[in-house]
């Protein structure tokens, strides 16, 4: 048991058909950890289910526009310092915990986020060859020679051409990220606009190269809806000028969306 080491911290969103699956999921870890499970929207839907398992339920009743208001305040709700966002609609497979847990104590205090390798999930179906994905290992190249990063200029330049990091994936180190929060000017990229800020701290980044998550792409996810409406497109430009400048965005953003194709469902 390794209740002081670990939280899940599910920011549920409305009545998700999955949110069920995904508490199963975390309860059925190899390992234990906490759970609490925080919302905006609040409803009967999710208080039943946080009743049904007898999980902690927290409603924000603050801040509550955006995404980042509802990660921020799940993390805030934590109960340990090592802390993961769990995506309700993905599934977290029974060697997540122990896995992220074991590697991140393996290399010290030092680590600033730990993340793991994942694979699409479309209905029932593992996706197969995915241009995403193979962009994304491009990325990741640096972590072959070592995969826990803490020189600036290398966990930056991972970020400097797209997001490889898997946000379910995530584990915080809360310990090393007292003033963290995400940033909300940015609906769709967040998460990399916060990996690309947290790549300027001191401390790693470990990448774990084992695929512990299924993210479900279908057709109601956020990810598809700020696909769809150009949003994230938007974001991503915005973002690679403050890299690169706005010359080199528009050129590196028009290519990097090529991939996003293949999450629209």
């Amino acid at each position: 048991m390794l209740l002081d080491k670990h939280t899940f911290v599910i920011p549920a969103y409305k009545e998700s058909p999955f949110l069920e699956t995904c508490i199963q999921n975390l309860l059925a870890q190899t390992v234990k950890s906490n759970i609490v499970i925080t919302t905006s929207t609040p409803n009967n839907y999710i208080l039943d289910l946080a009743n049904k398992y007898n999980l902690p339920y927290y409603i924000n009743e603050g801040n509550t526009k955006g995404i980042a208001a509802d990660w921020n305040f799940a993390l805030s709700k934590s109960i340990t310092a090592l802390t993961t966002i769990a995506h309700q609609d993905d599934i977290y497979l029974p060697n997540f915990t122990e896995t992220v847990l074991n590697s991140i104590i393996s290399k010290g205090k030092d680590v600033l986020i730990a993340f793991t390798n994942y694979q699409d999930l479309i209905s029932t179906e593992l996706r197969g060859f995915s241009l995403n994905h193979i962009v994304k290992k491009i990325l990741l190249i640096p972590f072959m020679f070592k995969n826990n990063i803490d020189s600036v200029f290398l966990k930056k330049f991972v970020l400097a051409f797209g997001d490889p990091i898997g946000c379910p994936t995530v584990t915080f180190n809360l310990t090393k990220l007292q003033s963290f929060s995400f940033s909300n000017n940015y609906d769709c990229i967040l998460d990399w606009f916060a990996w690309y800020e947290l790549a300027a701290q001191k401390g790693s980044f470990l990448y774990i190269n084992q695929s512990l998550l299924l993210h479900r792409i279908h057709a109601e996810s956020e990810t598809t809806n700020s696909i769809e409406n150009g949003k994230r497109k938007t974001e991503e430009k915005a973002l690679f000028s403050l890299i690169w400048g706005k010359h080199l965005a528009k050129l590196i953003s028009t290519a990097y969306a090529i991939g996003h194709k293949q999450n629209k469902v």
